[in-house]
């Protein structure tokens, strides 16, 4: 069983998100949520964690800020748990090819990219435009890294 102190102090995993295959369509002409999420995927598949926290939308910077200082309060200020130990790229299979780009939705402040891999997957980033630049909304859990 998992303490509740562990559970605070747990990173925050992404798991089975996308891979691009480098130079696949990257076209100039291409829309910017599209562009935002392929750069996005590729910080993931290089489990860049300083680029994806740039890349991520202020809600979800905020929500793993907070459970990074909650995470630092569980180990009695000891030590200060910084942000980026709070992410962890898993499950990540580097032969992932995209097959297909869709911009689904896209009403100018929040757009749905739909990235379909040849080996029939299909993923999903919602995108928030902040100060006219595309990020990417985490769906982060509730409870330890969710909101109070």
């Amino acid at each position: 069983m998992i303490g509740r102190a562990q559970r605070w102090a747990r990173p925050l995993v992404l798991g089975a998100l996308l891979v691009v295959a480098p130079g696949l369509g990257c076209g100039e002409d291409e829309p910017e949520p599209v562009k935002a999420a392929r750069a996005f995927a590729e910080a993931v598949r290089y489990r860049d964690v300083e680029q994806i926290l740039q890349m991520v939308d202020s809600q979800t910077r905020s929500r793993i800020g907070q459970a990074a200082e909650r995470a630092s309060d569980q180990v009695g200020g000891r030590r200060n748990v910084e942000v980026e130990e709070m992410i962890q790229v898993v499950d990540v299979d580097p032969r992932f090819q995209v097959a297909e780009v869709v911009l689904g939705q896209d009403d100018g402040q929040r757009a749905v990219v739909r990235l379909q891999g040849s080996d029939g997957t299909e993923h999903s980033l919602e995108l928030i435009n902040e100060d006219g630049a595309w990020k990417v909304r985490l769906p982060l859990p509730r409870g330890p890294m969710g909101e109070p």
